[in-house]
């Protein structure tokens, strides 16, 4: 999903129900997030999949993944739809990735959005 799309259906007037999950390490996250991001590291991911299931509020949230650039999001993506198909974590019913990450945000949504 882009950027843009993203921010039209669920962060501009209609905020839908949701998680935003940011993979990047928390330093970076520290430095700038998304209102109502939640930060979990791409390399924590696995471990915490009940975690991820139980944000997703028994599947009624859709899982948005974000990073700086759209490729750890991507990662975090693959993990987590391998989960579902996997069965054994079945709380969560829809995951995707922000393509281009917050360096595509700060261009197609906010240009006064923080780039490093």
């Amino acid at each position: 999903i882009s950027c843009k799309e993203y921010h039209e259906k669920y962060k501009s007037k209609n905020d839908k129900p949701h998680v935003l999950l940011d993979v990047r390490v928390k330093r970076q996250y520290e430095m700038c997030a998304l209102d109502n991001s939640i930060n979990i590291p791409l390399n924590e991911i696995k471990e915490k999949i009940e975690e991820i299931e139980k944000l997703s509020d028994g599947g009624t949230k859709p899982i948005f993944c974000l990073c700086r650039r759209g490729i750890a999001s991507a990662e975090a993506t693959r993990i987590i739809q391998d989960a579902i198909g996997a069965a054994s974590h079945d709380g969560i019913l829809s995951v995707y990735n922000i393509d281009g990450g917050l360096n595509a945000w700060v261009e197609e949504v906010d240009p006064s959005f923080p780039k490093y």
